[in-house]
């Protein structure tokens, strides 16, 4: 196996030796032929997914409820890149400015976001391919191995099917490229040697501006770096300052933009952090030999008693266990150290030892590590197929029979699981049967009540399912008593399905659980309204609009609320504040019909005569304004509105029209 030492005479002979030659002449020697071939495997494995949807695992954040995609104008490209202007507690605006852009091709066709996803994925296996081939000294096999492997690993379905993992492809494609540009820069003398290094600055600042994890590219150099014999001097390490000043700049912002997505240091023990990110750790290199039982959502385990379960406090042990034979193998080469260092370096800071997010470990957060751990893996084939000795026969036999069986069946894996990520019910219905908590079945509950929400851009949505959400929502608080949005979510079908007292108790549990939780203030003062207790529906709108003042939508019901309740003058207030912010129309019809509650006939008129202005098909609006046109005494007027209204379909009493008509004549 490769050493990787530069200067190594023997090992420049032995790349000789043991490459496949690019001159040949062959078709099969030759690496446009072999990318061609991956790229190829590559688009099979992930076809299925250009027939998904969207899922409701932040697909509606990142897309159907982004307004910052839906313009490209010199405006709104300011708004993405502001740091307030952050989506899901990530700042990543080149990410969003993609997805914009695909919005502003097709808007909401789930296939479009699907097939960028699909061809960046192709670019970043190319990018790989061309990486590792340098790397290895123009090892065509391991080229071949590293990139194919990449391309079709079922690991690599959630990163890749799933659309509001863009920035994941995305950042890997500036991440790789500046790659290459760097060992084209470490090996150039000349005086592109300065344009290298400011691209490799400019492509390193794309890929951190479209995720966080492209900060650790410094780190990654520095192997490259030990990889390629090159010498650690003042000058290797003083030319990683500004990438290093730009990692720690971006580490800040990112942890700052995070801390409401980051769970308190004191929820977990510092040894139960230990054995997290060990668990982790091992469970990734598993993944990558058994990529079997994957899922979207792998929980944080459940303690018993106050213990973890062994395999966590076993984690650490095999995680030093590794270093070990790691540090063993520098006797040998230095492929197994760059590539484990590389899965290192690139990984470490999704292993949770700080807990961010839900999850204790994810299949997308493989996606650039496992180009380390391929690079050795696909060294050493190519070392065996070489090799010449007796003693090696039957290895070489078995491991090319197994080679293109791992291949058969990682794109059989793959193409199925994108499948999985058709939409929100049977992702979560996957997600379940492998890992059933509170939360897998919440999520699957909530894409159920609301469907056309979150299959955005799909013509032949389903009906929603009350009733399987509804059993979602009651195994959820079964395995989490505690589930805030399980009660909210639960009170919202029973409110759907007239159940006011049943939805009226879930929602007050959910307060309980927490006040600050404004939306459900807003749900269960709406449920008041619906049963008729005015009083306590504008004591809730109150205290959400005291934490949102400007939610006018709360400020709204609240007008209703007081005008249905007989406080006039206070709904006339709320309606007045709206409308100087937007006139809707429906502000001045029940502005109006306070006025006239209260005598101001003139005021009145004037709001159901601009109401019918913008909405002259409602028939209530030309019956009202013919009661206040009678009472003003403006008979002819009011006959014409009330002979309007009757045209339309209202029933106007004979008595009214008859003695309208005595009037007028």
């Amino acid at each position: 196996m490769s050493t990787g030492k530069k200067n190594n005479p023997k090992q420049k002979q032995n790349n000789k030796t043991t490459s496949v030659s690019t001159k040949a002449g062959g078709l099969f020697n030759r690496p446009p032929f072999w990318l061609a071939v991956i790229l190829l495997l590559t688009y099979i494995s992930f076809a299925p997914s250009l027939k998904n949807g969207f899922t409701n695992w932040d697909d509606n954040v990142y897309v159907a409820e982004n307004n910052l995609i839906t313009s490209l104008s010199s405006e709104n490209i300011k708004e993405i890149f502001k740091t307030e202007n952050h989506v899901s507690f990530n700042y990543h605006p080149i990410t969003i400015l993609s997805l914009a852009i695909d919005y502003n091709i097709s808007e909401y066709a789930p296939r479009t976001f699907h097939l960028t996803n699909i061809l960046l994925h192709l670019l970043n296996t190319a990018l790989v391919f061309i990486f590792i081939y340098l790397l290895s000294g123009n090892k065509l096999q391991v080229a071949v191995i590293v990139a194919l492997f990449f391309g079709i690993h079922p690991m690599h379905v959630e990163s890749v099917t799933w659309i509001s993992e863009r920035k994941d492809v995305l950042y890997t494609f500036f991440f790789m490229s500046a790659l290459i540009i760097y060992y084209k820069y470490i090996h150039e003398t000349g005086k592109n040697k300065v344009l290298l290094y400011i691209l490799i600055l400019f492509l390193f600042i794309l890929a951190i501006l479209s995720k966080a994890m492209a900060v650790v590219l410094p780190a990654v150099l520095l192997l490259v770096d030990y990889y390629s014999g090159r010498k650690f001097d003042k000058y290797t390490l003083l030319e990683k300052l500004p990438l290093f000043t730009l990692s720690f700049l971006f580490g800040l912002l990112t942890t700052q933009i995070q801390q409401g997505a980051i769970a308190k240091f004191e929820t977990f023990t510092v040894l139960q952090r230990f054995t997290f990110a060990s668990y982790g750790f091992i469970n990734y290199i598993s993944n990558l030999f058994v990529p079997i039982n994957l899922s979207c959502f792998y929980p944080y385990p459940t303690l018993i008693g106050d213990r973890l379960p062994i395999i966590f406090y076993v984690s650490p042990f095999i995680v030093l266990a590794l270093f070990a034979l790691v540090f063993f193998s520098t006797r040998f080469t230095k492929a197994i150290v760059f590539g484990f260092l590389f899965f290192c370096a690139t990984i470490a800071l999704v292993l949770q030892f700080i807990s961010v997010g839900q999850v204790i470990m994810a299949d997308r957060y493989s996606y650039v590590p496992y180009i380390g751990l391929l690079f050795p893996i696909a060294l050493g084939y190519d070392w065996l197929q070489h090799n010449q000795e007796k003693r090696f026969i039957l290895y070489k036999k078995m491991a090319m029979i197994l080679l293109p069986a791992c291949v058969i069946a990682c794109m059989w894996l793959t193409n199925e699981r994108t499948k999985v990520w058709m939409n929100g019910d049977t992702l979560w219905t996957d997600a379940l049967t492998k890992y059933p908590c509170g939360e897998t079945f919440l999520n699957r509950g909530s894409y159920l009540v609301n469907k056309a929400a979150y299959d955005k851009g799909i013509s032949n949505v389903g009906e929603n399912e009350y009733d399987r959400a509804l059993n979602d929502f009651n195994i959820a608080l079964q395995m989490n008593p505690g589930s805030v949005k399980a009660y909210t979510n639960r009170a919202n079908i029973y409110g759907l399905k007239n159940q006011f007292d049943l939805a009226l108790s879930d929602y007050s549990k959910a307060l309980q659980l927490d006040s600050t939780d404004t939306k459900t203030f807003f749900n269960r003062g709406i449920t008041y309204s619906l049963m008729k207790q005015f009083d306590k529906a504008i004591a809730d709108y109150t205290k959400v609009l005291q934490k949102q003042p400007d939610l006018n939508s709360a400020k709204q019901n609240r007008a209703y609320a007081y005008i249905e309740n007989g406080n006039y003058e206070k709904g006339i207030r709320d309606l007045s504040e709206l409308i100087a912010l937007n006139p809707v129309a429906d502000y001045y019809f029940y502005r109006g019909l306070a006025y006239n509650r209260t005598g101001e006939n003139e005021k009145a008129l004037a709001d159901y005569t601009t109401y019918i202005q913008s909405n002259p098909n409602n028939p209530n609006a030309y019956f009202n304004r013919s009661v206040i046109n009678k009472a003003m005494g403006k008979y002819r007027d009011a006959l014409a509105d009330a002979i309007k209204a009757e045209s339309m379909g209202y029933k106007v009493e004979s008595s009214y029209m008859n003695e309208l008509k005595i009037k007028v004549n």
